[in-house]
């Protein structure tokens, strides 16, 4: 299975009709964002294509406000771990000599 497609997305999330498929998309670009990040490279195995829905499905998950006790969440974990890799693009290489 290579990359899966807004559709197979919609399917594995059990979603019908078009209205969120602006929102799916994204995240399918930012999952397949985030594999890059960490140094996943072969689009073309089933695992790649697993790890895209199941990182998509997270994202789908907490895209509303969680309240915790008083206090409100948006994408807590998501959104963690976006800025942690927003960061890490931005470290300074190390020395290659």
């Amino acid at each position: 299975m290579p990359l899966p497609d807004l559709q197979n997305v919609k399917e594995y999330l059990k979603i019908d009709g078009d209205e969120e498929n602006t929102q799916i998309q994204e995240f399918i670009d930012t999952a397949v964002e985030e594999l890059e990040d960490s140094g996943i490279k072969d689009q073309s195995t089933v695992s790649y294509g697993m790890a895209i829905k199941l990182l998509v499905a997270g994202y789908y998950e907490e895209r509303r406000p969680q309240v915790i006790g008083t206090v409100t969440t948006n994408l807590q974990y998501s959104l963690e771990r976006i800025i942690l890799r927003l960061k890490a693009r931005e470290l300074p290489a190390g020395d290659e000599e």
